[in-house]
């Protein structure tokens, strides 16, 4: 992690979630490029790409009657970028708990100087 208490979200846990979340979309995104473009479906990239993708917008495809392949593309990326999203927030979540256990521990306990309040008892 960084040397701060800040998350960065390119390290650590959250770097695989953010170059998983851009793997997904990059092949959604290709492959919705090749079929709007005409890509040969021959081709060795193309079938890759779409073999792959398949995977990838089989959860979504067929949630509307006469879903159109984009709109399957575009609910695909949005499921995944909130998935990703809550992901992250679990992440950053832990970490905030975790740095704010590592800081109560390091401060010392207050002298009864210090803290009316731990003479009384209260």
């Amino acid at each position: 992690m960084s040397s701060g208490d800040e998350m960065n979200y390119w390290e650590g846990p959250s770097r695989w979630v953010n170059t998983a979340l851009l793997v997904v979309v990059g092949f959604i995104g290709f492959d919705t490029l090749f079929r709007v473009l005409g890509a040969n479906r021959n081709n060795a990239i193309v079938g890759f790409v779409r073999s792959v993708s398949k995977l990838f917008l089989s959860p979504f495809a067929g949630m509307f009657t006469r879903q159109h392949f984009l709109l399957t593309a575009v609910i695909a990326i949005l499921g995944y970028c909130l998935l990703a999203g809550i992901i992250l927030a679990v992440l950053r979540s832990v970490h905030t708990t975790r740095s704010e256990r590592r800081i109560a521990r390091s401060r010392p306990a207050p002298s009864p100087q210090e803290d009316p309040d731990a003479t009384r008892g209260l």
